[in-house]
């Protein structure tokens, strides 16, 4: 009986012990033939590695003189915020225009730079079995990059829209006093007539003032702005009274006209002194929107810059077996 067995313990060892080296040889083929994107086989995307290094260096190259076009950008922004807050239109004219023509050069390199990246040799949805993972993290981190642009055109034609707007406002205000002051010139001197004429004038320019006033209520909070308005509307119907009531009486002074000039003394005193107020206004019609989009403009700078500075850290291996 034993003899008749003994055949089959043989064959039974045997099989057990191919199924052990077939099990070994597998373990040593799955630890020699791991796939490249888990960078623990170098020397198997080096040359792909290598040619891709070229292409994102001089990707890297695009992408921070982008920063630079965006940090010139922001000094424009900051250029405005100052000249809106001095008053000094031509000077945010100036900056606005500047900035407009940045913003679109800015987009155009955008949109050249990530056409560029998108048509690098080798990225594909099989690429991880060609490239290294320390490669396609750079690749993967300069596209990603280029979105902190995205936002400058909408940022800058806010900055724009609240400058233009106050452009506007620092041009009617002045209007308004501008005639205001004349109107009460030629009153002066008994000319009611002409000097409600010009009154007129100078209504219509606060008038365009309001309207201004409730286009940055959106964004902006006007109450010193609103003030402003209506204590020098107060002033104008006032002064208004007086010379009607003083043309129809041709000048013979009535109780009416006493009481007109008591209403016209006290809003006269209720007058901002001087242009400080302004100042104040301008100050608050910055902080609605310009603030906002030179910190965009700043926040996307700094992103490009950090992308840009780990992107020339990345170096490829000199060697296929990666040994320096």
């Amino acid at each position: 009986m034993s003899e008749r067995l003994r055949p089959v313990a043989v064959a039974v060892l045997w099989m057990a012990l191919a199924v052990v080296l077939a099990v070994g040889g597998s373990g040593i083929v799955a630890a020699t033939n791991r796939p490249p994107i888990d960078g623990s086989r170098p020397e198997l995307t080096w040359a792909a590695d290598r040619t891709l290094a070229t292409e994102l260096d001089a990707a890297t190259r695009d992408l921070a003189a982008l920063s630079d076009q965006v940090d010139a950008l922001g000094t424009t922004g900051r250029m405005a915020l100052v000249a809106l807050v001095d008053r000094d239109v031509a000077t945010l004219r100036d900056a606005v225009d500047r900035g407009s023509a940045q913003v679109a050069e800015i987009e155009r390199g955008t949109s050249v730079l990530r056409a560029r990246l998108a048509a690098i040799p080798g990225i594909g949805p099989d690429d991880a079995i060609r490239i290294g993972s320390a490669v396609r993290s750079r690749l993967d981190r300069l596209v990603s990059a280029l979105s902190a642009t995205d936002g400058l055109s909408a940022s800058w034609t806010a900055l724009t829209a609240g400058s233009l707007a106050a452009i506007d406002l620092t041009t009617s205000l002045a209007e308004h006093d501008q005639q205001a002051v004349a109107a009460v010139i030629l009153g002066g001197k008994g000319e009611y007539r002409q000097a409600l004429a010009l009154l007129e004038l100078a209504d219509a320019a606060l008038a365009t003032s309001k309207n201004l006033r409730d286009q940055l209520a959106r964004t902006v909070d006007v109450g010193v702005l609103t003030e402003w308005i209506d204590r020098n509307a107060t002033f104008d119907a006032a002064i208004r009274q007086v010379w009607t009531l003083l043309d129809r009486s041709r000048g013979k002074v009535t109780p009416a006209i006493r009481t007109a000039f008591q209403a016209q003394r006290t809003a006269q005193a209720n007058l901002p002194p001087d242009s400080r107020a302004l100042v104040v206004v301008m100050a608050d019609v910055a902080r609605g929107g310009i603030n906002q989009a030179v910190i965009d403009i700043e926040q996307a700078r700094g992103r490009l810059a950090s992308a840009v500075a780990d992107s020339q850290a990345v170096q490829p291996s000199p060697t296929p077996g990666g040994a320096p």
